[in-house]
């Protein structure tokens, strides 16, 4: 009976993650119009470049002020977007991203591991991200339970519940 309970319990949990990625997943507005493409294709920035945690925590990381002031001190184009990044800075706020992946807090995932030890592209998980001129609303790939499973499945990675449910 208790394993019964545990498998209904697991099957609407679990179950619910794709509806939860897709179907209730509200529309975010980036505090930036950050154009991907203009510094992935225009300029050969790597996404590591930004999102600094990528190669060493589970977390990817969204760029610091800081981080930006570091290519914008100065004006590099006349882009209204590109200004509000000194006017953030010249009046002491802080540039606060919102984040647009997200798994369930009973999934772990962990980009050193995907990206360093599995080798994985960025787009494989994000989708076209990098050719983005506005920052999406919505994720552009749903990370459903079917679609990391299918990944795993067909790099030959764990597909055993604890190896991503804690």
């Amino acid at each position: 009976m208790m394993q019964r309970t545990l498998a209904i319990f697991l099957v609407a949990t679990l179950g619910a993650w794709p509806a939860h990625s897709l179907v209730f997943r509200r529309a975010v507005t980036q505090p930036i119009a950050f154009n991907h493409r203009l510094h992935v294709e225009g300029n050969g920035l790597e996404c590591v470049e930004c999102h600094v945690y990528v190669l060493t925590q589970t977390f990817a990381g969204l760029p610091s002020l800081e981080r930006c002031l570091e290519c914008h001190e100065t004006a590099v184009t006349d882009s209204a977007e590109e200004e509000k990044i000194r006017e953030l800075a010249a009046r002491g706020e802080t540039l606060v991203w919102k984040r647009l992946y997200e798994v369930p807090d009973h999934v772990y995932s962990s980009h050193r591991r995907h990206v360093v030890a599995g080798g994985i592209d960025c787009a494989e998980c994000h989708g076209p991200v990098a050719a983005t001129t506005r920052p999406p609303a919505r994720p552009l790939r749903a990370l459903t339970m079917d679609f990391c499973m299918d990944c795993h499945r067909r790099r030959g990675a764990s597909n055993d519940c604890l190896a991503c449910h804690v």
